[in-house]
């Protein structure tokens, strides 16, 4: 797009400053702009980003097909750009600098339906989806998404997914069922989004619009069972009734050929008996799903009688069940951890991330377990099977996140008896762009030993 006159030695500056202020969200966008304001005049490219309207207005009577010309290398309009902008989470008061541009290219004869040309992330996204990406990494961004809609924006499958993560009473999902009656026919993957929150009201708001759970999808659009996926999510007894009374099958097998009814067992999910239970398609709930539950659980007295009636019952179990040791440790559960390992749960056992008991447990900063885990020969340096990383990395980056999992967590008791241990600091960097970063009371105590910023 065109660039208003600016001083060249800005420029690549402002490029990263603009990647910023779409893509990151660490606040790295606004570090950059406090250090360097001169970045707010620069372009029309961080005029855009910033909702900067009246600067907008300038360039565009200056050269009115900038409010419509691709760029050459992003293949993005400016409409694009400020519907993508994290600027209205980062200075809530640029929010109606962002509104008042989106609707000046749309009266410039900006299309709310143009996709994103090359090949790339975000390569066919609509300025639609970009709002609602937006929106699902916690912009406001009803107002601008109620505008889009007004306007013509066609409202596909994609964007209620990513709208659904919208912080807010739901306001940014609000404004395109309310907006456009019926979109949510179009709804497949859009469910699995309350589904991977538990967000009993956001998944309401969808069903009662028309959104067909025989429909579901997953988070890569994949056909899925959606009770299964619900119960697999650790979603609340609420939502999953609500699948079933808008025509979900509690009996649909997830892909490894079990019935959510299982699945609840191994989770130890009583609550769920009476919505899943064999009488609704729980028939292939063996005695090994039954043990593994009643292991999750810490029931002492069932798992040891069952294992006493039948030896046999630890070798059977299968791979998912096996997990119910990083479940137990994920929930800061020690007494059921101590019972599956003195039982002969393997401690190297892992679950569907490739995550060993101490990851998990480090994760949720269960302190007590995860000593129980090194006492009893947990690898330190264990790499999860998703993203290649030691339980002290998991800890560090759940600090950041704080999982609810664990009733009593402690990140830095937990970070700490890592360390002692033996687990390696090294590669582990404590840069304020970092994007899983951790929190405050961890990087003290990481600088502590010796931790630097990258």
């Amino acid at each position: 797009m065109a660039q208003l006159p600016a001083d060249p030695g800005l420029d690549e500056t402002a490029a990263q400053f603009c990647v910023a202020s779409i893509a990151d969200w660490t606040g790295k966008a606004a570090r950059m702009l406090a250090e360097t304001p001169e970045l707010a005049s620069h372009s029309l490219a961080t005029a855009l980003v910033l909702g900067d309207v009246d600067r907008v207005r300038d360039e565009i009577e200056r050269d009115p097909d900038a409010a419509t010309r691709s760029d050459p290398h992003t293949g993005w309009t400016a409409l694009h750009a400020v519907c993508a902008s994290k600027w209205p989470k980062l200075d809530p008061a640029r929010s109606a600098g962002v509104v008042a541009t989106v609707r000046l290219l749309l009266d410039a004869g900006a299309d709310p339906n143009a996709r994103v040309n090359p090949d790339g992330p975000s390569a066919g996204s609509s300025a639609l989806r970009c709002a609602a990406a937006a929106a699902s990494s916690g912009v406001e961004n009803a107002a601008v998404i109620r505008l889009l809609v007004e306007r013509g924006a066609t409202v596909e499958d994609d964007d209620l997914y990513l709208a659904a993560f919208g912080p807010g009473d739901h306001a940014c999902l609000r404004a395109l069922l309310d907006r456009a009656p019926g979109t949510a026919v179009v709804a497949e993957k859009a469910l699995s989004a309350p589904i991977s929150t538990k967000d009993v009201a956001g998944a309401r708001l969808l069903l009662d619009a028309g959104a067909d759970p025989r429909r579901f999808a997953d988070d890569d659009g994949q056909p899925s069972a959606a009770v299964y996926a619900a119960v697999r999510a650790d979603c609340p007894a609420d939502l999953i009734a609500l699948l079933l009374q808008h025509g979900a099958d509690p009996a649909e097998p997830g892909r490894d050929g079990h019935s959510p009814a299982w699945l609840a067992t191994i989770r130890g999910r009583d609550d769920l008996a009476g919505l899943l239970g064999a009488d609704r398609g729980g028939t292939d709930v063996a005695d090994t799903a039954r043990f593994a539950g009643a292991c999750v659980k810490g029931d002492r007295a069932t798992a040891t009688a069952m294992v006493a009636a039948d030896p046999g019952l630890l070798t059977r179990l299968e791979e998912a069940e096996r997990a119910a040791l990083v479940r137990a440790a994920e929930a800061g559960n020690a007494a059921a951890v101590a019972l599956m390992l003195n039982l002969g749960f393997p401690i190297g056992a892992r679950n569907d991330d490739g995550a060993t008991a101490l990851h998990a447990a480090a994760y949720a900063g269960c302190a007590t377990v995860v000593r129980l885990l090194i006492d009893r020969g947990a690898d330190l340096a264990a790499l999860d099977g998703t993203w290649d990383s030691p339980p002290l990395d998991w800890a560090i980056v759940g600090s950041g996140y704080r999982p609810t999992t664990n009733p009593d967590p402690d990140w830095p008791g937990t970070v700490r008896m890592l360390i002692e241990a033996g687990a390696s600091t090294e590669g582990i960097s404590l840069s304020p762009d970092a994007a899983k970063p951790p929190s405050a009371e961890v990087a003290e105590l990481l600088r502590s030993y010796g931790v630097e910023a990258g």
